[in-house]
């Protein structure tokens, strides 16, 4: 059964959402709730979290949408993208146009994406902050608050983040292995996974910081899926090469 669920084509390449994001928009909805006076209604502040969450779901499709424009812009076959709250993976034919160069592009045009993201919903914030908007301006300064959390996240070198793509970019370049690097990369972001899982558990256990621990849990969660899915793409476009090549020998043997 596939764990991703289908939003179309653009550029001829098929965008999937993770299953993942049910847990982010559950959680995102939950925390959201909270930080809203108890003067709205518990269905107001609901319906507000789940705004917010649609806002959020929204914006990172288009941040995946204009990494896409910029790969195939570069003569990148990218087959599907898979979005997730942290990162993207795509699904590459690294055989046509596609070398270290393009991908430290690519990792560099999600870095800044983020960037940029994260100073307009700020700025927006700042202009309606001394406003009676206030459920407007927290909205804001929520989605502020997670898009510079963002930013420091996806510098990790570790794949499928964006520090991992340059780190994992320069290495390539250097020892030519580009299948061997994404797997130990790979492995690296679900490690790091791991680690932030285990230590979002202990937090809530021994200081009852639940807030805090599933914030670390979560992403944990989603790191590990992801790094999961890009060794799982590699490790079929490995396969899929084979199938090809052990096609051609056929046919000339024939």
């Amino acid at each position: 059964m596939d764990s991703r669920w289908s939003l179309g084509s653009a550029f001829k390449v098929k965008l999937r959402l993770h299953y993942s994001w049910i847990a982010v928009v559950v959680f995102m909805t939950a925390a959201i709730m909270t930080e809203f006076s108890t003067d709205y209604n518990i269905l107001q502040r609901l319906i507000l979290g789940l705004l917010a969450c649609l806002l959020f779901i929204i914006i990172i499709i288009l941040r995946a949408f204009i990494i896409n424009i910029f790969a195939v812009g570069k003569g990148v076959v990218v087959r599907s993208s898979t979005i997730f709250a942290v990162a993207s993976v795509m699904d590459i034919d690294e055989t046509k146009n596609y070398n270290p160069a393009v991908e430290v592009l690519l990792a560099i045009v999600g870095l800044l994406a983020n960037l940029i993201i994260a100073v307009i919903l700020y700025l927006a914030y700042e202009v309606l902050a001394n406003t009676e908007n206030t459920m407007v301006y927290v909205l804001l300064q929520w989605l502020a608050f997670i898009f510079f959390m963002l930013i420091l996240f996806d510098v990790f070198p570790v794949l499928p983040l964006d520090g991992g793509r340059i780190l994992g970019a320069f290495l390539w370049k250097a020892t030519k292995k580009y299948d061997l690097i994404t797997n130990i990369l790979s492995w690296a972001g679900w490690i790091t996974g791991f680690g932030l899982i285990v230590a979002g558990i202990f937090l809530i256990v021994s200081t009852k910081q639940w807030f805090v621990g599933v914030l670390l849990v979560l992403p944990g969660l989603i790191l590990q899926n992801s790094a999961t899915l890009e060794r799982r793409l590699v490790k079929k476009q490995n396969g899929d090469q084979k199938q090809t090549e052990n096609s051609s020998v056929s046919t000339s043997a024939g």
